[in-house]
């Protein structure tokens, strides 16, 4: 993986690069790949696939972050992500996040590459919602659904979720029981767990970063809730490429997937 800060002065550039582009948009410009044109705007983000011949048209000076990355292997389901989507207000949390990875790329390589696996899943659920509004949420669920996707690798309580959904615990909980199936303790471990497998078959990030990013930092306790989830250990997950089954979730819980209600905060 690559990633760095660029600007330039110029009026346009060509590219082909052989490995998957990500790109955070900070001005105006026009995109041509292929036969597409796509109109670039402040806070948007593109995704490129390699060997894509490629032309930027500016309008002023241009500066944007990117990262070039190669995936491990074709095993799994595909994730979706939109070729160029206008971030709104989600795109200052989500730069910050990405740019974080390219300070932290030559010191701590496998640290950076987890945060951009982190920020290209984050994305795709924004693509799949994107694809998906004839059939939206419950506002507050859908809310709740975000907090758990920027928020993931954080230990987080029942109100941790309700809070910033605007709705009580209980009635969070009765949401998630009416329109998913689930409890929200059921949907945070799945979460992990789908991450975490996303990680360990298409990356080579460590599994103890591994671990960490997907909020369950004990190796113990991340090792068992990958065996409870799919049937395999971590080494053994990213050995084969892929899940041999679908996920599944016991009813109790293989370590701190979520937290008691006032999580204990420690300092370094």
């Amino acid at each position: 993986m690559a990633a760095a800060r660029q600007g330039s002065d110029r009026s346009s550039d060509h590219y082909v690069v052989h490995s998957w582009c990500i790109h955070f948009y900070k001005y105006e410009a026009t995109l041509i790949i292929g036969d597409s044109q796509l109109e670039i705007t402040p806070g948007s983000v593109g995704i490129i696939p390699p060997g894509l011949s490629h032309e930027y048209h500016y309008r002023g000076r241009s500066e944007h972050l990117y990262a070039h990355f190669n995936l491990r292997g074709s095993g799994g389901d595909a994730m979706p992500i939109a070729a160029l989507q206008d971030l709104g207000s989600e795109f200052t949390p989500l730069c910050e996040r990405f740019e974080h990875a390219i300070h932290v790329f030559r010191s701590r390589p496998a640290q950076a590459e987890a945060r951009v696996w982190d920020v290209l899943w984050e994305l795709s659920e924004r693509t799949t919602r994107s694809e998906q509004r004839q059939t939206r949420r419950h506002v507050a669920l859908e809310r709740a659904c975000r907090v758990i996707q920027a928020r993931i690798s954080e230990p987080l309580s029942l109100a941790d979720l309700a809070t910033p959904a605007g709705v009580s615990p209980a009635h969070l909980t009765r949401l998630f029981r009416a329109e998913m199936g689930l409890t929200a303790t059921d949907y945070l471990r799945r979460c992990r767990l789908e991450r975490a497998l996303h990680l360990l078959t298409r990356s080579e990030v460590p599994i103890k970063e591994v671990a960490c990013e997907v909020g369950i930092p004990d190796l113990h306790a991340f090792n068992k809730a990958i065996r409870r989830g799919y049937s395999l250990s971590p080494r053994e997950l990213r050995a084969r490429g892929a899940a041999p089954n679908g996920l599944t979730l016991r009813s109790e819980a293989p370590g701190p997937i979520i937290a008691p209600e006032a999580p204990i905060i420690q300092s370094a």
